[in-house]
């Protein structure tokens, strides 16, 4: 069993700059988990704790139930695969693979056995006579992870590993790796800045900013129930689009309206009760582009409450198009089937799905429910 728990960890470096701040973290064995967040976020240096190659300042880390605090990096029974491979150059793609056991003194039958075994999972086998230059990026990255398999860890550490491929690449190791744990279980923690990486990988993923943790959940649930402002904003592409609104109560309904006549709509008080205690007061109304309908486009007819708007440009996609607009006050996006074209300039009138809105607090910003 191979459970990695972060009890209240912190890393603080020299003059108080801020690596990760009370990290709760509790992985499953078995389990793939992905800490996502923009540059600077913490993910790496949470990562980096686990491995045993940044000192925790506070807080306890266990792995497999055992407190590994003060446990060395080459002691944890773990395997790290890095965003740049860190292959030795000199060495052919099966000295690579075999060089951590050599270190551990494992008996020349049994490293053998265990190249062969990845190389074949892998499929490099063909390979192991090269040298790393003479491979692609997405070789390479074969090669690297297959150096994490050999060892037969308790957990994998995944740090970036896909960034330095080309899309088409990245696509294709995304699923290698998903396969490949699905293959061997063993626990794994990936870090990336890509969101659709942890949507389509992580099993759990946990969004970070500033150090801190912002939400920890399971992909759908995070899409569909961001808890901040932050967190909804981050994943999902395009972004979900964001209108400051005043709240007013008026009869059965609760009524949210932008600077002036700019933006009306008004909800039913009973599916939204929980918005009377911000009447008088703005908030921010969260409603993402696939969430954004044209009337033309989704045949509405008799709509209320459009919302008028001009085509700023549009990303055709293939299957989607990704519409920009401009209303009277706000910029607004729009995600759509991609055989619906538009022209620079063209007049939409939107609505959105009622049932699919978010709000959040302009001040903590964090979800209104």
């Amino acid at each position: 069993m191979a459970e990695v728990a972060l009890k209240n960890v912190s890393k603080i470096y020299p003059g108080n700059v801020i690596g990760c701040k009370d990290i709760n973290l509790e992985i499953k064995d078995k389990e793939f988990c992905v800490l996502v967040g923009p540059s600077g976020c913490g993910k790496s240096t949470t990562l980096r704790v686990i491995a045993g190659l940044e000192e925790i300042t506070s807080g306890e880390l266990r792995i497999g139930g055992e407190v590994v605090n003060d446990i060395p990096a080459k002691d944890r029974d773990i395997a790290m695969v890095f965003q740049n491979y860190a292959l030795y150059p000199h060495m052919k793609v099966k000295e690579n693979l075999a060089f951590g056991l050599k270190l551990r003194k494992y008996p020349k039958e049994e490293i053998e056995k265990r190249v062969k075994e990845a190389a074949r999972i892998l499929e490099i086998e063909h390979l192991l006579d090269r040298r790393p230059k003479a491979l692609s990026g997405g070789q390479r990255q074969r090669v690297a992870l297959g150096r994490a398999i050999v060892r037969k860890p308790k957990v994998f550490l995944f740090d970036e590993p896909l960034s330095n491929l080309d899309a088409k690449l990245r696509v294709q190791m995304r699923l290698e790796i998903k396969k490949l744990h699905a293959k061997l279980q063993i626990t794994s923690i990936y870090v990336t800045h890509d969101q659709v990486e942890a949507m389509t990988m992580g099993d759990k993923i946990v969004v970070m900013k500033d150090g801190f943790i912002q939400q920890i959940d399971d992909p759908i649930k995070i899409y569909e129930r961001p808890l901040t402002k932050f967190v909804a904003g981050f994943i999902g592409s395009p972004p979900m689009n964001f209108i400051e609104v005043n709240v007013e109560e008026k009869d059965a309904s609760i009524i949210l309206k932008e600077k002036g006549q700019g933006f009306i709509l008004p909800l039913e008080r009973a599916a939204f009760s929980f918005l009377s205690e911000y009447s008088r007061k703005k908030i921010i109304l969260g409603v993402r582009p696939e969430d954004v309908k044209d009337t033309i486009f989704a045949n509405i007819k008799d709509a209320k409450n459009t919302i008028s708007a001009t085509v700023e440009a549009e990303e055709p996609m293939g299957s989607e198009n990704y519409i920009h607009l401009k209303t009277k006050f706000h910029s607004i996006t729009m995600k759509t089937a991609g055989t619906n074209r538009v022209k620079m300039g063209d007049k939409l009138n939107l609505v959105f799905d009622l049932t699919r809105l978010h709000f959040f607090d302009p001040q903590t910003e964090k979800r209104i429910e």
